[in-house]
């Protein structure tokens, strides 16, 4: 059984730990991306992916979900910190110019 998601919110940063994949992505009470204090219009969010410990196709779209939920609120959103698994995933589906992430 993999790791469960876990969100840890400070201003401006959201740290996600454990394993990004369907199986725990299912279990989530909301899929939506959260608000977090002081967010307003035109500002950015860090989403830190450094404690996530496996990421499948599942949670590829889920980090997608999330920069299309923030764009809509004009909130940039910025990954940083990405599982190896990201990059050849993206690369796979054509993503690499869609997602912002750091460290890739």
């Amino acid at each position: 059984m993999s790791e469960s998601i876990t969100l840890v919110t400070e201003p401006g940063k959201i740290m996600l730990r454990g394993a990004l994949v369907r199986s725990q992505i299912e279990r989530l009470a909301s899929f939506d991306l959260p608000e977090l204090d002081g967010q307003v219009p035109g500002t950015r969010m860090e989403v830190a992916l450094g404690q996530v410990r496996a990421i499948d196709t599942a949670g590829l779209a889920f980090l997608l979900c999330w920069q299309s939920q923030a764009a809509a609120r004009s909130v940039s959103v910025r990954y940083t910190h990405p599982p190896k698994a990201l990059q050849p995933m993206m690369t796979v589906y054509g993503l690499k110019d869609l997602l912002a992430v750091d460290g890739l």
